[in-house]
C-alpha cells in the first residue's frame, strides 16, 4: 500500500462540482489525507453564497476558511470560470490566500490557458483526481501557478 505524506489536519476543503459520483470520488481521494473538513456544494451559487456570508467571519478567524477549493468547470447555470469571476468581483478571496484548482474532465488546451488568466487559479487538475495529485497538492509550497495533468 502506497504511502501519503502526513499534512497538516487543519486543512479545510471545498468541493464544488454539480456531478454527485465525482465529488464522492473526489472526497475519497481527499480523505485519506486526513484533513480538516471537506464542504460539498452541487450549485455553484450555492457555494458563492456560502463563501460571501462566511468572508466577514474569515477575516476575524482564518482557522475556519478553506485552504482549497476544488472548481468543476462544466456546470449548469454558472461555470467554474463565471465562479471564479464571481469570487474575484466581489473579493471573497484575495490572489494567492487559498489554493483554488480548476478540477474538469475536460484536456482542452483552452480551459487549461484560461485557467491561467485566472489570477484566483492555482492550478488546473484533469479529472479524476488521484492520491498522487493531492498528495503534490498539499505538499507544494509553489507561489507561482502550476498545472496538473493526468
Amino acid at each position: 500500500m502506497q504511502e501519503y505524506k502526513k499534512v497538516d489536519a487543519n486543512r479545510n476543503i471545498v468541493l464544488i462540482d454539480d456531478n454527485l459520483v465525482d465529488l464522492v470520488i473526489t472526497e475519497k481521494v481527499i480523505k485519506k489525507f486526513k484533513v480538516n473538513s471537506i464542504k460539498k456544494f452541487s450549485d455553484p451559487q450555492t457555494a458563492l453564497s456560502f463563501f460571501k456570508l462566511n468572508k466577514s467571519t474569515w477575516e476575524s478567524n482564518k482557522k475556519d476558511q478553506p485552504d482549497i477549493v476544488f472548481i468543476d468547470i462544466n456546470m449548469p447555470n454558472m461555470n467554474g470560470f463565471d465562479l471564479l469571476k464571481s469570487l474575484k468581483d466581489c473579493d471573497v478571496f484575495k490572489q494567492g490566500e487559498i489554493k483554488i484548482f480548476l478540477l474538469s474532465s475536460s484536456n482542452n488546451i483552452a480551459d487549461v490557458n484560461m485557467s491561467k488568466q485566472c489570477v484566483l487559479c492555482s492550478g488546473y487538475i484533469i479529472k479524476p483526481l488521484t492520491y498522487s495529485k493531492m498528495n503534490l497538492i498539499l505538499n507544494v509550497n509553489n507561489p507561482n501557478k502550476y498545472i496538473i495533468k493526468i
